[in-house]
């Protein structure tokens, strides 16, 4: 059985690419997901770099029980700096843009029409307690898809 996107797009205007059991946050990727839709992929990848560098902040519409409030989003509160989720989403958005200009589109203006973060299970591990036990210390795994799609202006 082939990878199957959850949405169906016209391969002649679009592009695509999906991350497969990558090691991070659901919740952060969730969260990031929301954020860069409708973005291009060159504002996305900006915006990403902010994340990453400290400069803005990923708001969190849900998930957001005891998470600290961040004075650079607009019309929300809570927000945080997902490193390790936005590293993997800028490798993301690299192989997007890469194949759309494979496919004869200029990758880096085209816009995100579909992006989601899906939850496919997690690593398990064990982490030492004392006295000889042991508790799971498991590690989510998250699938990534994205679609772009030229600009129709």
């Amino acid at each position: 059985m082939g990878i199957s996107y959850s949405i169906d797009a016209d391969s002649e205007t679009t592009a695509k690419a999906m991350l497969r059991e990558r090691h991070m946050s659901h919740k952060h990727s969730k969260a990031i997901a929301r954020q860069l839709k409708g973005m291009t992929v060159g504002e996305a990848s900006a915006y990403l770099d902010a994340v990453i560098d400290g400069e803005r902040s990923v708001p969190f519409k849900s998930h957001n029980s005891g998470v600290a409030h961040r004075s650079d989003i607009d019309g929300w509160d809570a927000g945080r700096y997902p490193e390790k989720a936005s590293n993997a989403f800028l490798d993301l958005l690299e192989n997007v843009s890469n194949n759309a200009d494979d496919q004869g589109f200029d990758g880096e203006t085209m816009e995100i029409i579909h992006i989601a973060a899906h939850k496919v299970g997690e690593s398990p591990g064990r982490k030492p307690r004392a006295m000889g036990r042991a508790s799971a210390w498991n590690t989510p795994q998250v699938d990534v898809e994205i679609v772009i799609e030229e600009d129709s202006n």
